[in-house]
């Protein structure tokens, strides 16, 4: 630990903390996805084996060791590697409690503690700028798809079009063409930030992308939740951090021992990882699909008949729709976003699971239909349509 303590330097050291408040923040905005109890959105274990009090009571545990670690490295207490192990696990724990704390950031901090708690600094800042550079490839080559290109990709270039007064001007066969700048881009960085000759224009060109998302979530555009923007301004200090202000300073010494070795076996794990989710082996945003529209979820419709089942705060959940079949579609996805500060974790299996228990719970199966959608086809957008049986 003395070896780890003295290689860190004064700008690691305050890297570091402003990583565990901006964690400790965003955690604070959507505290109710973390403390269960406070809101109704099911929770979605990733492992059903617990009696459920004694789920809730580890999530609570769990969540407060969270928040305690997060605190300790922020306030600069001392033993780094203890507290970022001590962070890993309690998100480790919350994973398992409900998959829904499997957020993007939430999942990049687990990746960081990780490795901060097995590697010393050195070795761990070189496999956290890997991860960097791998977030920026594999999101960049999940927006190479028809969905992107023809959904939200149109409104992030609408956004930026609008700020110049230009939205309107612009055919929208060139807009087709000019979504995909955002895809190029992010690969063009991650090409640039493996090459040591490139590295430094790719890394102003990654700070100007994270500025320019920032602009397009935030209230001067799309008015996305806080915590995405908070995590695009975390990355930017991580840009500077990893690839502006790194200096080399050789391999370490000495025979890695069997922590770091399961730490740099980790990180392989999660560089290699998202190469799987083409065979559904890896979720959606665990491969960095971030703001691809791509992913595999469901939809829910709910009987006209049956509204008097459904609390009065949900209703505005279920608008009414001019289909003639007398039903509404249910926008589960909104729900998660005002109850619990978070976007739905992007994947059918955890939608289902959350759909089947809302619904048991108001004893909605005779009045609600559940269709599973497939992820989309990168290349027509198609989905493959499966009734889920309620029975």
């Amino acid at each position: 630990m003395d070896q780890q303590e003295n290689k860190l330097s004064a700008f690691d050291g305050t890297v570091i903390k402003v990583w565990a408040v901006s964690l400790g923040i965003v955690i604070a905005l959507s505290w109710k996805l973390w403390f269960p109890g406070f809101a109704n959105f099911p929770r979605v274990p990733l492992i059903g084996v617990l009696d459920g009090s004694i789920l809730i009571a580890l999530h609570y545990v769990a969540a407060i060791g969270l928040v305690v670690s997060l605190a300790a490295i922020g306030f600069g207490l001392s033993n780094l590697q203890r507290w970022s192990g001590a962070t890993a696990f309690a998100f480790g724990i919350l994973f398992l409690c409900n998959q829904h704390c499997l957020q993007p950031w939430a999942w990049q901090g687990f990746i960081i503690a990780v490795l901060l708690a097995c590697l010393p600094m050195m070795e761990s800042k070189k496999w956290i700028a890997r991860v960097l550079i791998s977030i920026y490839l594999y999101s960049a080559i999940g927006k190479f798809d028809y969905q992107f290109v023809h959904s939200l990709g149109q409104e992030f270039l609408n956004t930026v079009l609008d700020w110049f007064g230009s939205a309107d001007t612009v055919s929208q066969q060139l807009k087709s063409k000019l979504v995909l700048l955002f895809p190029i881009g992010e690969l063009l960085i991650a090409i640039g930030l493996m090459i040591p000759q490139t590295r430094k224009p790719a890394a102003w060109l990654a700070i100007a992308l994270h500025l320019m998302l920032i602009g397009i979530l935030s209230p001067l555009g799309l008015g996305h939740r806080w915590p995405v923007v908070i995590w695009n301004a975390m990355s930017i200090l991580f840009v500077i951090w990893l690839f502006l202000n790194s200096k080399e300073t050789g391999r370490a010494q000495g025979r890695a021992t069997l922590v770091a070795q399961a730490g740099m076996l980790f990180a392989i794990i999660v560089l290699a990882g998202p190469l799987l989710r083409p065979v559904q082996l890896w979720d959606h945003w665990l491969a960095w699909g971030l703001y691809s529209p791509s992913n595999s979820r469901v939809e829910i419709s709910i009987s006209d008949t049956a509204r008097g089942r459904i609390s009065e705060g949900l209703l505005k959940y279920l608008p009414d729709e001019d289909g003639s079949f007398g039903s509404s579609r249910f926008a589960i996805d909104r729900w998660s976003l005002d109850e619990l500060g978070v976007p739905i974790y992007p994947q059918a299996r955890f939608q289902k699971s959350a759909a089947i228990e809302w619904i048991r719970s108001n004893e909605l199966g005779r009045h609600a239909t559940v269709i599973e959608l497939s992820s989309s086809h990168p290349a027509t957008g198609e989905r493959q349509e499966t009734r889920v049986d309620l029975k």
